[in-house]
């Protein structure tokens, strides 16, 4: 395949967003099954456009599982030869490049999805035409469990595979102007015009009325950022749109306007995301993201948003999703290897990923890993730094924790509540329990000091 050929076929795929996005995993060492679970697809599916694409670059040949091997490597060199930037550090060992921090990039392949991912993609690319309300998903878990990894990857998904309008709004990139949260009036205006930035930029020839002219004095903030998006933002977009936010955690605290602005979600839901009147809903599907952690710190003795809209706790990896996310970081592990580092840290995303980079690209044994575990400068110390922090500021947490951390009981329901949502303990059938050994040796040798 020569220069022209290879252009005008990347330019074909252009049209093909879904084969584009098998490219770009496949470019990057993803397999067949884990571009499926990526993309939410049948592997079947994947394999006939991993053959499409072969095919499409002059790679054409019998779809034997050593040729499909060599196949990738041939496409790998044609887009060496032709778009080097597309395969730079993409190499199956560019996993040790970087450990993960924050959100997982997309193209990333230590991404792992889980069965809120489904959840999450079914619900809000239902059939609505025999639905009373759209969806409003309330994605939440503790510190580090992917909440922003999962809804960029929602942004992806409904934009590419749904053809969706899709506007994304961080609260997070609010918080840098401290002043924007001790005026609710200020804050509601720069989140309407974060949310008419953002679709401004996903729909063509959308050019909404300046916010400051249609901000009346007289009315409410509320009203004033529910008309303004009504009028001028959704009810222009024709197409099924969706709005995520994240961070919600920002606006959180008794000193922060935590009440007015989850009371405005909450009437959004109630009254413009549902059939109420001969009107058709304009409003967009929503789904927002926010931590746990923060509940005992503002004392927090109930769910945020408590019955709006779907729930969907983000859960901790199961053994066989730790399995699979080790042979990503290269690992020849079965599955009784992978029991001691759950016994140690559970299936905690952040703390897995962080292990599992210590082992791999450090070179760090089982044994150094457990006899650092619990100190400030080994592989979790940030992350048990912040814990302790919530812990021993709150003495009613410090006090249930220690009774649960010398096997003992605890009364008090709100501490039990709170610790739970924190992420330190569990509680489930088998009854009230610290979540794992870090956590409990770490807080032995601190909390009874």
């Amino acid at each position: 395949m020569n220069y022209q050929q290879f252009i005008q076929t990347l330019e074909k795929l252009k049209r093909a967003p879904k084969r584009e996005a098998v490219l770009w995993m496949l470019l990057r060492g993803l397999t067949a099954e884990e571009i499926a679970d990526e993309m939410g697809t049948h592997h079947g599916t994947v394999r006939k456009q991993i053959s499409t694409l072969y095919k499409d670059f002059g790679l054409s040949s019998n779809d034997l599982p050593g040729d499909r091997s060599r196949k990738r490597d041939d496409l790998i060199d044609l887009f060496k030869k032709y778009k080097p930037e597309w395969v730079e550090n993409i190499t199956p060992d560019s996993v040790k490049i970087q450990p993960l921090t924050g959100i997982v990039p997309l193209d990333s392949p230590l991404y792992l999805p889980r069965d809120a991912d489904e959840i999450c993609r079914e619900v809000l690319t239902a059939d609505r035409r025999d639905r009373g309300s759209l969806p409003f998903i309330r994605i939440k878990g503790s510190s580090g469990m992917g909440k922003s990894s999962l809804l960029v990857r929602l942004r992806y998904f409904l934009e590419r595979e749904e053809n969706q309008v899709v506007g994304f709004v961080d609260l997070a990139d609010l918080a840098m102007d401290p002043e924007i949260f001790e005026d609710l009036n200020l804050l509601l205006k720069r989140f309407t015009q974060a949310i008419a930035d953002t679709f401004r930029e996903s729909v063509d020839k959308l050019n909404p009325a300046p916010l400051e002219k249609n901000w009346q004095k007289e009315r409410s903030s509320g009203l004033n950022c529910t008309n303004y998006l009504e009028d001028f933002i959704f009810t222009p977009i024709q197409q099924p749109k969706t709005l995520l936010i994240d961070g919600i955690d920002e606006i959180l605290g008794p000193d922060k306007p935590q009440n007015p602005f989850l009371k405005l979600l909450r009437s959004w839901n109630e009254k413009r995301m549902k059939v109420v009147s001969q009107s058709p809903i304009v409003w967009p599907s929503m789904a927002i993201a926010y931590s746990t952690e923060p509940y005992p710190e503002l004392d927090i003795k109930g769910s945020i948003l408590q019955n709006v809209g779907l729930e969907v706790e983000l859960p901790e990896f199961n053994a066989e999703e730790i399995l699979k996310l080790s042979r990503r970081y290269r690992l020849e592990w079965s599955l009784e290897q992978v029991q001691p580092l759950m016994e140690l840290i559970g299936g905690h995303p952040t703390l897995v990923n962080q292990a599992l980079y210590k082992i791999s690209q450090e070179q760090m044994s089982w044994s150094e890993l457990e006899s650092q575990a619990t100190l400030p400068t080994g592989p979790f110390g940030d992350h048990l730094l912040k814990k302790f922090s919530i812990v021993y500021e709150n003495t009613d947490l410090k006090l249930c924790f220690d009774q649960l951390l010398r096997g003992g009981t605890c009364n008090d329901e709100i501490a039990k509540f709170q610790l739970e949502k924190a992420g330190l303990i569990k509680i489930d059938n088998a009854g009230v329990q610290v979540r794992f050994k870090l956590y409990q040796k770490y807080f032995t040798n601190t909390l009874q000091s």
